[in-house]
């Protein structure tokens, strides 16, 4: 299907600060073609140009062009998954790792309703924090007999949290010379993300009122031909259920989708994503599955009207430090002329991203006022599941 043919509109730019900002651009399948084809090039070889940001732009809105389309499918309206969200009847849900090569679990074929938390190392925050906040509330959305699930991950070079951790202890747990990379460190538990993912279910369960409810520590693993595991999706701890049976087969199957497609591995040894991705904890579908992102495409934190703390910003600065990357959009869900809690959600999330400091210094501000990085704010319209710029 020729996307432009559906929801075409005219090409057009703005200026800011020298750059041309992508606005709108027609939706065409040889137009994700090219972007994908480049940004997988750049997966493959260190030598291959990445996406910029305005590239970047553009294949998160043709992406939820995608997505859009697919919605004609849906069982449910994404205003309709919102209301069950909101109304605590979500089925489930999945407290997942930042990382860019985690599957998207969802799809809008779903009949069940998850919400999804992503943060670094899939970390339980600390008590009195936006984080510890966001994840409590995201727990009380969950119907009684629903599944709360913490995914970790491993394949590959394995989980950058957990990495750097152990690192960071062999090295007598000096000063990172950033506040919320230190208050990273110390959430995240043990030597392998097995351990760190069997802890944090523990810590949550003791904590976030999941109490006896159904609830399950899950490692994905792409890699598991060499961990000794039959499928790529393997629970380590579990107060088991029918949902999250469902789930693990969910995820197996997609792996075995993303497995023909071929050269996975060869993708998801190093982690180069082309967007840093700022969602609300309320989205009725997970923020891949909103952009249609392919693995290795968009790292993700979730933010709420509380504000980003330190885990929040973690993830940022280590997309930008270590991963490069060069564009944050912001996501958040409102029905069509209800922008104003977005874009009051949006400031603050800007704000606080301009106050943190590394070694002293402002580093995003100062990358945000030389045009180095960009933020760009987008709405998800429950009515139409269409990412809106404003």
């Amino acid at each position: 299907m020729d996307l432009s043919r559906e929801l075409a509109s005219p090409g057009k730019h703005e200026s800011h600060k020298g750059h041309k900002h992508f606005v709108l651009d027609p939706y065409t399948d040889a137009l994700i073609r090219e972007l994908r084809n480049k940004h997988v090039a750049s997966l493959l070889s260190e030598k291959a140009p990445r996406l910029n940001a305005d590239e970047s732009l553009s294949l998160i809105l043709a992406g939820n062009a995608e997505h859009v389309l697919a919605l004609r499918n849906s069982p449910k309206t994404p205003g309709e998954r919102h209301a069950q969200i909101v109304s605590g009847e979500a089925d489930y849900l999945v407290v997942g790792c930042s990382d860019s090569r985690i599957l998207r679990l969802d799809s809008e074929k779903d009949n069940l309703v998850g919400t999804f938390i992503r943060i670094a190392g899939n970390v339980v925050p600390k008590k009195g924090t936006p984080s510890f906040y966001e994840m409590k509330e995201a727990v009380s959305m969950v119907r009684k007999d629903g599944a709360i699930i913490f995914e970790g991950h491993d394949g590959g070079p394995g989980c950058g949290a957990v990495n750097e951790r152990v690192k960071w202890i062999e090295s007598g747990m000096p000063h990172t010379g950033s506040k919320p990379l230190d208050t990273l460190l110390h959430c995240v538990f043990g030597e392998s993300p097995e351990q760190n993912a069997v802890a944090q279910l523990t810590v949550g369960r003791e904590t976030l009122g999941i109490g006896e409810r159904p609830s399950a520590a899950i490692i994905y693993d792409w890699d598991h031909s060499k961990h000794g595991h039959d499928e790529p999706i393997h629970i380590v701890s579990a107060n088991h259920s029918g949902i999250i049976e469902i789930l693990r087969d969910n995820w197996n199957r997609k792996h075995a989708s993303a497995k023909e497609e071929g050269n996975l591995g060869k993708k998801l040894q190093n982690q180069r994503p082309h967007a840093i991705a700022v969602g609300s904890f309320d989205l009725p579908f997970s923020v891949g599955t909103i952009l249609h992102a392919d693995q290795n495409e968009v790292f993700s934190t979730t933010g709420s009207d509380q504000g980003l703390d330190d885990l929040d910003m973690a993830s940022i600065l280590y997309a930008i430090e270590h991963l490069h990357i060069r564009h944050i959009p912001f996501i958040a869900p409102a029905s069509s002329g209800e922008e104003k809690k977005p874009r009051q959600m949006f400031d603050l999330w800007e704000k606080q991203l301009r106050g943190m400091e590394v070694h002293g210094e402002p580093l995003i501000a100062q990358m945000l006022d030389e045009g180095t990085i960009r933020i760009t704010r987008l709405v998800y319209d429950l009515d139409s599941g269409k990412l809106v710029k404003i």
